[in-house]
């Protein structure tokens, strides 16, 4: 087998790409040939097998807009077209190891026509995996979130912030059939077994939410009333509205206050951690009996929060009940903070 050519272009080092998470395949033939990752600077990037010898193989990194994204996806755009808009186009060599070496920056004018998708080539089905069939049939639309009263500018911050957090949990529960969403999450829940970051879950599970996914805000308009307009799947706002509106019956509100306010004392009393934004130094290791009780606690949260539909999949990414139950309390405490905005006026219900 020959040696591949020498690339055309600028050698880079690879430290000062961005770091990319691995989101998705979208076409394999005794391996992935083009995939979906997502970088650290919250942009998509396909890695296309462009080349091998006997002793590497080739790949090209191809930025990707949202946009094109799902151009690409619906079979709407070729890959051909992708390379001719993304600009640069960054080739890397991967070894037997793993390991990825000799990074070139170049362009479509000078890189191998070999290298270069046909000008038909389509994401059909055909070629597509299951995942990319499943990425592509779940579509975004138009939902608003209501704003009112007397708004600051701290405000308007804080509101799509914790809407994106909320989102964010919701939609690694509902995807958590996707690889890559159910590695981050039982990652991140794993490390919840000795106490992390709250903020780690929903960042975290930022980086394995492609740009076709994430809420992308269309208007923001405020006039008393005003809105936020997202382009975001439906059935995650939908899963925020219903938590929210539940918390948002007083009622309803004061059970969830005496259900967390238990739950925060039995953490006291047993000298747990997990109510806190901060790091724990070792692991909580828990007895038998702890373990029964905080199972106890996290079937009655999930009922009060009418989630019975999450309750299988939840139990199936950690079997430590005290990890589950950190993960609810950092979710419970960003929709009670979006519920005092509810509470002031400046955010309405949609029903």
């Amino acid at each position: 087998m020959a040696r591949m050519p020498k690339l055309g272009g600028k050698s880079v080092s690879g430290k000062k790409l961005p770091e990319f998470t691995w989101n998705a395949d979208l076409i394999e033939f005794d391996g992935p040939l083009v995939s979906l990752f997502k970088s650290d600077r919250d942009a998509d990037a396909l890695f296309v097998w462009v080349d091998c010898d006997r002793y590497k193989n080739r790949w090209c990194i191809v930025q990707v807009v949202r946009s094109n994204l799902r151009g690409y996806l619906n079979a709407e755009i070729a890959l051909r077209d992708l390379f001719e808009q993304a600009g640069d186009l960054y080739f890397f060599d991967v070894g037997p190891s793993g390991r990825r070496s000799n990074f070139v920056v170049s362009t479509i004018g000078i890189v191998p026509q070999s290298y270069l998708p046909a000008a038909d080539s389509m994401l059909d089905d055909s070629v597509a995996t299951d995942a990319a069939r499943r990425l592509a049939s779940e579509g975004t639309s138009s939902c608003v979130f209501n704003l009112d009263g007397e708004l600051y500018l701290d405000d308007i911050s804080a509101i799509p912030k914790l809407i994106q957090q909320l989102y964010s949990f919701h939609y690694g529960l509902t995807h958590s059939y996707r690889p890559a969403v159910r590695d981050k999450l039982t990652e991140i829940m794993g490390k919840w077994r000795g106490g992390v970051n709250a903020v780690n879950i929903f960042t975290g599970l930022k980086s394995v939410i492609p740009s076709i996914h994430r809420p992308q805000i269309t208007e923001l308009h405020y006039a008393s009333p005003g809105h936020i307009k997202l382009d975001a799947l439906p059935d995650l706002t939908q899963h925020i509205d219903a938590a929210l509106n539940r918390i948002s019956d007083d009622q309803n509100f004061e059970r969830m206050q005496e259900l967390y306010s238990s739950i925060y004392d039995y953490f006291k009393r047993e000298e747990l951690s997990g109510f806190d934004d901060v790091d724990v130094s070792k692991a909580t290791q828990i007895t038998n009996r702890q373990s029964g009780d905080l199972e106890g606690f996290f079937n009655v949260f999930f009922d009060a929060l009418g989630w019975s539909s999450y309750s299988d999949s939840f139990r199936g990414l950690d079997p430590s009940p005290l990890a589950r139950m950190r993960v609810l309390l950092a979710y419970y405490r960003r929709l009670r903070q979006l519920r005092e905005f509810v509470g002031q006026g400046k955010l309405r219900l949609q029903s």
